[in-house]
């Protein structure tokens, strides 16, 4: 299907639902990539926002409206889901439905030290378990994408849009899902504050249509850096950094895109895309040029003017703080590192199928997940509307938000205590410096050597600066 199919199949998805302000804000950065705004308006409010990207701009809309109606459909969906949602604890739905059909929160990753138990009373909701079409119930926590759709319950986690896909089918939308799990999974102890940890890819052995996007931008200044954060899983985990020597509109310096796919190509272009948006992004959010005001459509500047959230306050507050930066201080603190580096052909997923329709892409994640230790479970809540399939992914034992919200698992554990970087400890009891126990099974637990102690301060000190890199505040709330 070409673009602009594709294009009016999202639009008339979203149109039902409110007013879509779909516009380009290519011009606050000179790299020639399409980068587009995109928000949903119910009664003159943001009811969704997203960002799309490409080589033009037809395809940034098509990424842009898609990330929109993923968030719009799930989001719709999710008020229908909990509505049906189950009342107990683990325990008592486990008698009910057997250990098979009701997940471990342990494994989903909760926050280290979270007073979980299998006593505790929560709201439960249905997925389908992608191998068998088995119906397995989670923790609504874990499956909405934002805050405000649980209520009033204390939430497990702190609410995130990781894991979500669209498409216009099932296997778009799910291998698009298990994609972005994968991403932060791999890249999460890897890149932004532990940068010093992933090797630069060498540019000379590059596909070359990866090196003639990187040979544009240097043409007009911007140098990319390409990282390597892991190849794992079945998927080649990349992420694109850069210099720029251009201080106009400072938040652009740290620009940062990153992927993870089968393909190393696929995964090196769309991080160095990424990195694209993500500057021209970040100056339309955050930057100090005059031109942000003439982008976008009054309605646009209208909810942003109505907009009430202040954002996570540790973000608003990092931003602030760079606000107040030398742009000299920004750029070195923001700056890729350049440790050591990695031939293209050692850091390629070795014997790849032919991955050339999304079911093929799907089998292999799945074949892939499969193949470990303890097999992954792949379970996602999706839903149809207006010819558009959204699905919100959840893999058991994929760790997301290590560094950010203490969310950690068997997995992150091992590669945290492998790489030396004192965030957990393998200890009996809480210590002054390691107080948070991890939320492990028994299993997990048994196979790490024992417990494992996690360290907030410790989280802190590795991040610093940088926690903007992990997590923003709301567009507009903060300019640097």
């Amino acid at each position: 299907m070409n673009p602009t199919d594709v294009i009016e199949h999202y639009e008339a998805a979203l149109s039902p639902v409110g007013q879509v302000v779909d516009f380009d804000i290519s011009a606050l950065d000179r790299v020639g990539i399409a980068v587009t705004s995109c928000s949903l308006l119910v009664d003159g409010h943001f009811a969704a926002q997203a960002n799309g990207y490409g080589l033009d701009l037809e395809s940034a809309r098509v990424g842009g409206l898609g990330e929109l109606a993923e968030g719009v459909v799930m989001g719709r969906a999710m008020t229908a889901l909990l509505g049906a949602a189950r009342r107990g604890s683990r325990r008592e739905l486990v008698a009910a439905e057997g250990a098979d059909r009701v997940v471990d929160p342990r494994r989903l990753g909760l926050p280290a030290g979270s007073a979980y138990d299998d006593d505790r009373t929560l709201t439960w909701v249905p997925t389908t378990r992608i191998r068998t079409g088995e119906t397995v119930f989670v923790p609504a926590d874990f499956v909405v994408s934002e805050p405000g759709e649980l209520g009033t319950d204390e939430p497990l986690i702190t609410a995130v849009t990781n894991g979500l896909g669209a498409g216009l089918d099932e296997a778009r939308a799910v291998s698009h899902g298990i994609g972005e799990v994968l991403q932060r999974h791999t890249n999460g102890l890897r890149f932004r504050a532990l940068d010093r940890l992933s090797p630069v890819i060498e540019e000379s052995g590059l596909p070359s249509s990866v090196r003639a996007l990187a040979a544009a931008m240097r043409e007009v200044g911007v140098s990319p850096v390409f990282k390597h954060a892991a190849t794992e899983l079945g998927v080649c985990s990349t992420y694109v950094m850069g210099h720029d020597d251009d201080d106009s509109d400072p938040i652009r310096l740290t620009g940062c895109g990153e992927a993870a796919h089968p393909s190393a190509e696929v995964s090196l272009t769309r991080a160095l895309l990424e990195f694209a948006n993500s500057r021209a992004r970040k100056a339309f959010f955050f930057g100090r040029q005059p031109l942000v005001r003439q982008l976008g459509p009054r309605a646009y500047w209208s909810a942003v003017a109505a907009a009430s959230s202040p954002g996570e306050a540790r973000a608003r507050e990092a931003l602030r703080r760079w606000a107040d930066l030398p742009v000299a201080t920004l750029r070195t603190e923001t700056a890729p590192q350049t440790p050591r580096t990695v031939g293209y052909d050692q850091i390629v997923v070795p014997g790849l199928p032919d991955l050339s329709t999304q079911d093929r892409l799907e089998d292999h994640l799945l074949t892939s997940l499969d193949g470990t230790e303890s097999a992954h479970d792949v379970l996602a809540v999706i839903a149809t509307e207006g010819g558009v399939t959204a699905a919100k992914v959840l893999v058991t034992d994929l760790e997301v938000e290590i560094l950010s919200y203490g969310r950690i698992g068997e997995l992150g554990s091992r590669r945290a205590l492998d790489d030396d970087l004192d965030l957990v400890r393998r200890q009996d009891a809480p210590s002054a410096s390691h107080q948070h126990r991890v939320q492990l099974t028994a299993d997990a637990e048994q196979r790490l050597g024992g417990p494992v102690y996690y360290s907030y301060a410790t989280a802190e000190r590795i991040v610093g600066d940088l926690y903007p890199l992990y997590r923003e505040p709301p567009r507009h709330s903060v300019i640097v």
